[in-house]
């Protein structure tokens, strides 16, 4: 049960995981407004104001494959990255194709952004600027947003929640197994079957086999905490999955050690 309930609460999380990111590539926008281009994504808006615009170039510019820290899927990359001939990127764009995208350059970062005629939005961009810069209009500032490239995994607020949660469930299960040390059997059943109506024991084990589930929760807690460290540059959306997992296994961990304690 307790495998099966974690297989399934994996498969849930991944399920909703690809659906956001679904719906964040269906939302995904780039609109020519007055006074800068807008771009939107998941909720998230920046905008890009005419009159910062340095220069439009076509992706080949980059002089090198993209390399994004972010979102990183085939086909789909929200994130930061840097490059020696553009510096800082910000990208949102839909395809590793550098022939379809088209870089953007402000004096602090270059956008990149794949629209679906990459050619004609960089002549309207152009226009733009170029209607801009005889307009007067007045700078807007691109809206601030913590960029992934320097934000640390350490300042994540949803990783410092879900481990101590975990760690709090984890917790609670060795106290609850302290609680009761007096009244556990030994030999302890650890399993059992059906036989007719009734669930009978099939395997026993040590009394202190049963600090053997809080140990699992440990070791999937430090593996998930390391490995969503290892990958929360490149990849933060699976780093908080992992984060998640973690929790929910120990929430297993406790219903499993109170059921077999009863």
């Amino acid at each position: 049960m307790f495998l099966g309930l974690l297989v399934a609460f994996v498969c849930a999380a991944f399920t909703v995981l690809v659906l956001v990111l679904t719906i964040g590539y269906f939302q995904l926008r780039y609109r020519f407004q007055h006074g800068g281009l807008a771009i939107t994504w998941l909720g998230r808006r920046d905008v890009v104001p005419y009159d910062r615009v340095d220069g439009i170039f076509a992706g080949q510019r980059l002089g090198q494959t993209m390399r994004v820290r972010g979102l990183n899927w085939p086909g789909f990359h929200i994130g930061v990255g840097r490059t020696r001939a553009m510096g800082f990127v910000r990208y949102f764009v839909t395809t590793g194709d550098l022939t379809e995208i088209a870089l953007i350059v402000t004096p602090d970062v270059t956008f990149a952004v794949s629209p679906a005629d990459a050619a004609g939005f960089r002549r309207e961009l152009i226009r733009r600027v170029e209607e801009s810069s005889l307009e007067l209009i007045a700078p807007i500032p691109i809206q601030a947003s913590e960029s992934p490239a320097v934000a640390s995994p350490l300042r994540d607020v949803s990783l410092v929640a879900l481990t101590v949660g975990a760690v709090a469930l984890l917790a609670c299960s060795i106290i609850y197994i302290w609680l009761h040390w007096a009244n556990i059997p030994d030999p302890l059943p650890l399993q059992f079957a059906r036989d007719g109506e009734l669930w009978k024991p099939s395997v026993y084990g040590q009394r202190a086999d049963i600090f053997k589930l809080p140990g699992i929760g440990a070791a999937i807690l430090i593996a998930n905490l390391g490995v969503g460290l290892a990958v929360y540059a490149r990849e933060r959306a699976a780093a908080r999955l992992l984060w998640s997992t973690s929790v929910v296994v120990q929430v297993l961990v406790l219903i499993a050690t109170a059921r077999i304690l009863h």
